[in-house]
């Protein structure tokens, strides 16, 4: 009985001490299984969405330069004495530049003088030449009037006679007819003598149209002489053609004139001895004759007052252009300007000085060259202000706007411009992807020529959620962050990578604005892990 319970004693001795061994042994296993598990659970850090604004900087480095340049111009030709400044100099209002050869200048300008005399008389030639030749057609007017006048009186006397001739002619006609066989004759000294008449007319009418073609050849060959337009030259040498025409119709006249009274001489001579029907058909001859006289003088009335209104038309045609004084006094003028321009110059005593504050940029004299057409000295004109001038990318660019504000700053930092504002965005000419930015610069807190960097600062609208960038995950081309949240499992409450999909809303270089209205002040977002995890991934803590 006392062995029985020594043997239990013994076996419950034996029984606690492999429980005490068991349990120590869980013990070590729980530990080293807890220990292990930690090994291989990621080790995440998290952070909390910030309802904030979005901050963008811009920096970019450029160059000061001048905002405009100014040439500085002198008359082309001279010679010059002296180079003062160089190219890169700092020079202020009306420093010498560079001077002017004052014998040189003075050559010329007696030059000019001589050219402005020259013309001066040239213009007061053209000028008389222009005057007499307006008093030459003036006169030509006056006389092709009068000649009008006095052709006209002329034929209307011949015509007068013409038709008293023809009157007679045919009174004497009829009384011939009307007579009886003792009536009287008629006589033929009448009719003589008015055929006599009417020759001493068309004689008259020949030796004028004589004395006009005379005239007008005259006039033809001053007109040559006188070198005048050939248009002009035309007009006279139609006129010539016409006069010559009128004399040789007046000629004919005379000529038929002359002729009808030989006839009629001839026929007076025979007359005797001829019978009554004889006579009458003598009478009946020289009615004929009459009445052809006098439509003659019609004919010619007609051509003669023809041709003394076409003489008075020509006269009164515009004569031809005549540009000489007006282009003469455009020369004196510009002369007169180059002359004033010399003696301003000469009285400076040749130098020409600088007209605003800058930096010569381009020489384009040197010592004992001529001066030529265009700019002699190119200055940048720094009284009209600086302008700064960078290349960023396109990115940057998007993020700033014309009129936004931006400082300066020297790259050392002794210099600062405050309250500037952008002047201009434009594509860059030698690269697309670059943008060229400027901005005015006018109180003198930089000089041209200066290195300056650029910074501007811009604030989005406040959002509600933003992240930094690295919390922000892409797949797919969809954006999304994990969240460390806690899951229930078999083995009991554990802390797991989430994925929760976000849209973002607007990114700086830092941060993200994201839209889920899921996410809140008090969500975990994984911003970085010891390991890759995914989601559904067990985590811990850094700090657990």
């Amino acid at each position: 009985m006392i062995q029985n319970e020594k043997h239990l004693a013994n076996i419950q001795k034996k029984a606690g001490q492999a429980l005490v061994v068991f349990l120590t042994a869980m013990i070590l296993l729980t530990v080293l299984s807890r220990a292990a598990t930690n090994l291989i659970t990621p080790v995440v850090t998290c952070t909390a969405p910030e309802k904030t604004a979005l901050e963008y900087k811009v920096t970019a480095a450029g160059t000061v330069k001048e905002k405009q340049q100014q040439a500085v111009h002198t008359v082309p030709g001279i010679r010059v004495k002296k180079v003062l400044v160089s190219e890169g100099d700092h020079v202020s209002p009306q420093d010498i530049l560079f001077e002017l050869d004052t014998e040189d200048l003075a050559e010329k300008i007696l030059l000019k003088d001589r050219e402005i005399e020259k013309l001066k008389l040239a213009l007061k030639d053209s000028r008389e030449k222009n005057s007499l030749e307006q008093q030459e057609k003036s006169r030509e007017q006056n006389r092709a009037e009068e000649d009008y006048s006095q052709t006209a009186d002329a034929a209307d006397a011949q015509v007068q006679r013409a038709w008293e001739a023809l009157t007679e002619a045919e009174d004497r006609l009829d009384a011939f007819d009307s007579q009886s066989t003792e009536g009287s004759e008629a006589s033929p000294d009448s009719v003589e003598e008015e055929l006599q008449r009417a020759c001493e007319e068309k004689s008259q009418l020949l030796e004028q149209a004589q004395t006009d073609a005379e005239q007008k050849k005259e006039l033809l060959e001053q007109a040559k002489a006188d070198r005048k337009p050939q248009e002009f030259l035309s007009e006279l040498e139609n006129d010539v053609k016409e006069s010559e025409n009128a004399f040789q119709s007046a000629r004919e006249a005379c000529t038929a004139a002359e002729q009808a009274l030989e006839d009629y001489q001839a026929s007076r001579s025979a007359l005797e001895g001829q019978s009554r029907e004889e006579e009458r058909q003598m009478l009946e001859d020289a009615y004929t004759q009459a009445q052809n006289a006098y439509e003659d003088a019609l004919r010619q009335q007609e051509e003669g007052l023809t041709v003394a209104q076409r003489k008075i038309e020509d006269t009164r045609k515009p004569t031809a252009p005549d540009s000489t004084p007006k282009t003469t006094e455009m020369d004196l003028k510009t002369l007169q300007m180059e002359q004033e321009k010399y003696t301003a110059i000469l009285e400076a005593e040749g130098q020409v000085c600088s007209p605003a504050e800058g930096i010569v940029r381009k020489l384009g004299v040197e010592a004992g060259s001529t001066t030529v057409e265009g700019s002699c000295v190119t200055l940048a004109d720094i009284s009209s202000g600086c302008r700064f001038t960078a290349s960023l990318s396109k990115e940057e660019a998007e993020i700033i706007s014309n009129g936004d504000g931006i400082t300066l700053r020297s790259p050392d930092g002794k210099k600062t411009a405050e309250g500037l504002t952008i002047h201009s965005l434009s594509e860059n000419k030698e690269n697309p992807e670059l943008t060229d930015i400027t901005a005015d610069i006018s109180n003198g807190e930089f000089d041209a020529d200066e290195n300056a960097v650029l910074y501007a600062e811009k604030k989005s609208a406040v959002y509600s959620c933003v992240v930094p960038l690295e919390a922000l995950r892409t797949e797919d081309n969809k954006y999304f962050v994990l969240l460390a949240e806690e899951r229930e499992n078999i083995l009991g409450t554990e802390l797991t990578a989430v994925r929760a999909e976000v849209e973002v809303l607007e990114k700086n270089k830092d941060k993200a604005a994201l839209k889920n209205d899921d996410l809140s002040g008090n969500s975990k977002i994984i911003l970085s892990s010891q390991k890759n995890i995914k989601a559904g991934d067990r985590i811990r803590l850094e700090d657990e």
